[in-house]
């Protein structure tokens, strides 16, 4: 079987809004560090002890903050304070409805801080050099029982381990606002009438050893856990699906895939100035096109995109 041009869009991630997909959606905001959750599973990254405010708008409520793990102390009729345990791993938050019956669940990773990484180690994990540009807070710990974790409705912690050789236990950084974004494009997806489960990831974090095995840029964004190579691949085949329903699975698919999410990036945001997110258009042939934003380009593998969100300040 023949290979397939790679359009490859690398877009920059800002806050946006989509119209709600039924599925998975709750009735209700929760508001948290920037974020907004309105998915009925979520996913939450902090360092031990760390003081996390919740703000739960709209909906019939009330509702209410509950939770075994760390405590939780309510401070007005729509707000809590929740604070992290001491000692990594998976915490569960859940926000209760009028009748007591869980309405959302937020899983809250509470990472191993990356001032415990030893000559490029953690816990015997191969990690590598980090730049400064892209070195995390810190990093989820990943063992057998929180592999399968969900992230979202639509996503999965394994998903996104890198795929370096090694057991247990793994690290991963992951940005929630990549998890969020990946939501959106399914959501998108499933306006134009592609109805998914989930969307293949060949790349998710990648540890910077891992990179540089891999000939990448050494400050890459996989490594801060902001950046993912997808593609839709309903059929399990390996293979982009046909998604401008022409009959054939060509480098078109994947500039259409290209368009809808490039579409979403400019979309007004109400986090951040409209139209403050631009992404270079895909070349019709050659290796790169970069602009402030984003960048694009085609070369020989599989159909896919790259989603990314913007890297915090160093």
């Amino acid at each position: 079987m023949g290979r397939f041009l790679t359009a490859v869009a690398a877009l920059i991630v800002l806050a946006f809004a989509v119209p709600p997909r039924a599925v998975g959606k709750v009735p209700f905001a929760v508001r948290t560090r920037g974020l907004i959750f309105t998915e009925k599973v979520a996913s939450l990254m902090v360092l031990p002890g760390a003081s996390v405010d919740l703000e739960i708008e709209g909906g019939d409520g009330p509702y209410r903050v509950d939770t075994k793990d760390g405590s939780e102390q309510r401070r007005t009729a729509g707000t809590w304070r929740w604070r992290a345990p001491d000692v990594p791993g998976l915490a569960t938050v859940d926000v209760l409805d009028a009748h007591g019956d869980k309405a959302q669940r937020l899983n809250v990773f509470v990472m191993v801080p990356f001032t415990d990484v030893r000559d490029g180690r953690l816990n015997g994990y191969r990690i590598g050099p980090y730049p400064a540009r892209t070195q995390p807070a810190g990093f989820i710990e990943v063992t057998t029982d929180t592999i399968r974790t969900k992230l979202s409705p639509h996503f999965e912690l394994r998903q996104f381990l890198c795929k370096q050789p090694g057991g247990f236990p793994k690290y991963v950084a992951l940005s929630e606002a990549l998890i969020l974004k990946l939501e959106a494009i399914i959501e998108a997806l499933d306006r134009a009438g592609h109805d998914v489960d989930t969307l293949t990831i060949m790349s998710g974090y990648r540890t910077p050893f891992y990179n540089e095995g891999l000939g990448n840029v050494h400050d890459s964004q996989h490594t801060a856990g902001t950046a993912a190579d997808i593609f839709v691949d309903e059929k399990i085949d390996g293979r982009m699906d046909d998604l401008d329903r022409d009959g054939l699975i060509t480098r078109d698919d994947a500039i259409w895939l290209f368009k809808l999410v490039d579409r979403m990036d400019h979309m007004p945001s109400p986090l951040s100035p409209a139209g403050s997110a631009t992404t270079a258009p895909p070349p019709p042939t050659g290796r790169s096109s970069t602009s402030t934003y984003g960048a694009a380009w085609l070369a020989g593998a599989a159909d896919a995109c790259c989603a990314r969100t913007p890297l915090s300040p160093a």
